[in-house]
């Protein structure tokens, strides 16, 4: 593309540059494509040399992809495991077993939500 089309300018400008304003609660199309840059650890000043050439553009982009795959497994696994292993002060006289798979809750209206929740899963 040549250098005085506006489409160039403006990319070029604001994505170097430019950031959201404090008060809008909104991201700008520029600062969602910094994010998606830096989650696949890509420079976003460097962005245009990547793309400069295809294969590298492609190598890039998979190994960003399978990266952040990759993390947002594992982020999940220790998710997952950090919610099983909580323990609960759980006092006999105080607990409400779940009808559909024996989760024990501590009142009433959580056995309730949790039941509600249960019954839809199945």
């Amino acid at each position: 593309m040549e250098d005085h089309r506006l489409l160039k300018i403006v990319l070029y400008g604001e994505f170097a540059t430019g950031c959201c304003k404090r008060e809008a609660p909104k991201k700008c199309y520029k600062d969602s494509l910094k994010q998606h840059l830096s989650f696949g650890h890509i420079d976003c000043h460097q962005w245009s040399t990547v793309a400069s050439s295809w294969d590298s553009l492609r190598h890039s982009i998979h190994d960003a992809a399978a990266s952040f795959e990759n993390a947002r497994r594992v982020s999940l696994k220790e998710k997952r495991q950090r919610r099983k292993n909580r323990s609960l002060p759980i006092s006999p006289k105080e607990t409400f077993r779940c009808a559909f798979c024996k989760w024990t809750c501590l009142s009433h209206i959580g056995l309730f939500s949790h039941q509600h929740a249960c019954s839809k899963r199945e």
